[in-house]
This record gives C-alpha cells, structure tokens and sequence, in this order.
C-alpha cells in the first residue's frame, strides 16, 4: 500500500508535524432531537438540540487525532465566525490546521441534522466554502504519510489524490453520497485513485448497480451486523458490537479513522475491522458527530467485549498520550 514504511512511534511524538492528511468537508453541525420526524409543512417540537463541528473528513480527523494518530486537515471554511469556532475546536483536539484554506465571501459549511427516538436522521447540508476548495496542498502533502479523502469537492479530490500517488503516499476515500450522486465518469476516475475505499452498505450496492469498478482492497461497513474487507475478491467479515443507539452520524468516521489507524500499526484485516468496529459502537451509543472514542475508551471496550488479546496489541502498538 504504497513505498513508505509506517512505524507506530512516528504518530506519537507530541506536536508532530507528520501524520495522515484528510481532505474534504468542515462544517457546524447543528443535531435536533425530536420525537419523530415532521410532515411536510406540519411542525414538531425539539426535546434537544446541540451544535457542534462536523464535516466527514472533518470527524475523521477528530477521530485519527483521538486514538493517538497525527492529522491534518485539508479543507476550506469560509471567512466568519464559524470559521474561526470550527478551526479552534480541531486544534483543540490537536488536529494540525495550518493548511485549512479560507474562502474570501463564503460561510463555512453548516449541516442541520435531525434525529428521531428511534435513531433515524435527516439531513439538510449547506456546502458553502467546501466547494470553493482548492487543489494547493503540496506542502501539507510533503509532511503526510497516508491521505484520507471523506467526501469533498471531487474535482480538487481527484487532483489531491493524483499527487499523493505520484509521492507513493497511500489513499484512502469514503465517496459519502458521492456514491449515488456523482457523475459516472468523475467517479470512476476518483475510485481508480485509491489503495483502499470504505463504503457502507448502500454506497456499496450503489455502485454495483451504476457497474463501477472497485479497487484491490475496499471495505463494506454494516453497521450493527459489523463489516467486512474485499481483498481480490476474498471476503474478511467481522461481527459487529450490540449497544443502544443514540446517534449514527459520524460513526462511519469514527471506523474509518480506526480502520486507518489500525492499518499504520501493521493489524492484521481481521484485527483492524475489529477495532474499528468498537470504535464505531462506541460512537453510535453517543450524541453528535465528533463523539468519537479516545484510544483508552477502545480499549477498554474491547477487553469488556472479550477481545482481552486484541486490547493488549492495541495498548502495545498505540501512544495514547501526546
């Protein structure tokens, strides 16, 4: 997967400079919680409602940064008061955002999400200065040891990924929605680039049916029935966790970044769907997309669920303190 060689004490050095870049969407997400959905024109009240930040890639670089990972966030906000909540709120959690791009005349990105008692969402996303992104990160890509691509512009993501591959950097890419909406032939261009694609179910089925052609090695998420790794066609399949759901926004995030993480450490497949898997379940129990676990909390998870020897690897493999 790539020329570089990964070494699990290059992502724990404090304040490191190295580490996975991910491109796509940074946005405020607002969640509502409701008793169930409204009809068209009527009104439904809130029982809650929590703002927070959000965006794909985004969460996944919350997430990287949580289990110990370095990233860096490769993205456009616009110029306003969002902007300066959502950058502070990454640095916060050490993600590096000194390449985060600034839109001059754009709002950054807002999503309204809205949530039933049964776990079910709807969303309404307001791009702003995410489609406005542009291809200028070579830089950030001289410091980056894998890219990840969650969503984005996918013209600059087609380009960001040509020259990752051209520094024999490793790619990964989750399309998002861009697995049933995107045009055919820029998303068959896009989906040749990477050395991994993560899909959940529906993107899955959605490109069968539109007949694109998956790359070597691309992941299936399931959700409660787990997940599963295509390598040349040979299926790898992990179960899944049982915990109560409270809010699935961002759990694919959540996977992707410990599926990534997992994949530096040298894990095994079976291993690394595991704990992404846990990383996933933890979220899901959960309000708000960046409610991501630390490394600790997988963990712990893992040893409770009967992984003792697979929480003892991780614990070996893994800084937790930064």
């Amino acid at each position: 997967m790539g020329k570089n060689s990964f070494k699990p004490e290059d992502f724990c050095r404090k304040n490191a400079e190295i580490g996975v870049a991910v491109f796509g969407n940074i946005n405020i997400d607002t969640l509502i919680l409701v008793e169930e959905l409204p009809q068209k024109g009527l009104e439904s009240n809130a029982m809650s409602f929590l703002v927070s930040g959000g965006g794909s890639a985004a969460n996944t670089a919350v997430a990287l940064a949580r289990l110990g990972v370095p990233s860096i966030m490769l993205g456009a906000v616009g110029e306003d008061l969002e902007a300066e909540i959502v950058i502070k709120e990454l640095e916060h959690e050490n993600v590096i955002t000194k390449y985060i791009q600034r839109v001059r005349g754009e709002r950054t990105g807002r999503v309204w999400v809205l949530i039933d008692k049964s776990g079910e969402r709807t969303m309404i996303a307001y791009r702003g200065a995410n489609i406005k992104v542009k291809k200028e990160f070579n830089e950030a890509l001289k410091h980056s040891l894998w890219l990840h691509i969650g969503g984005g512009l996918l013209e600059t993501a087609l380009e960001v990924a040509a020259v990752a591959k051209k520094k024999g950097i490793p790619v990964s890419y989750d399309p998002g929605s861009a697995a049933y909406l995107a045009p055919q032939r820029l998303l068959s261009k896009i989906i040749e680039k990477p050395d991994l694609v993560i899909l959940n179910e529906f993107e899955y089925r959605s490109l069968v049916k539109r007949d694109i052609r998956l790359s070597q090695l691309f992941i299936v998420k399931k959700g409660a029935k787990g997940s599963e790794a295509v390598v040349d066609g040979e299926k790898i399949h992990a179960e899944g966790f049982k915990v109560r759901v409270k809010d699935s926004t961002g759990a694919g995030d959540a996977f992707n970044a410990a599926f990534i993480a997992a994949l530096l450490s040298n894990f095994e497949l079976k291993e690394a769907l595991i704990f992404a898997n846990a990383a996933a379940a933890i979220k899901v129990s959960r309000l708000g997309a960046r409610s991501s676990p630390s490394l600790e909390e997988v963990v712990e998870f893992l040893e409770k669920e009967g992984y003792g020897k697979l929480a003892m690897k991780v614990s070996e493999h893994y800084c937790s303190k930064r």
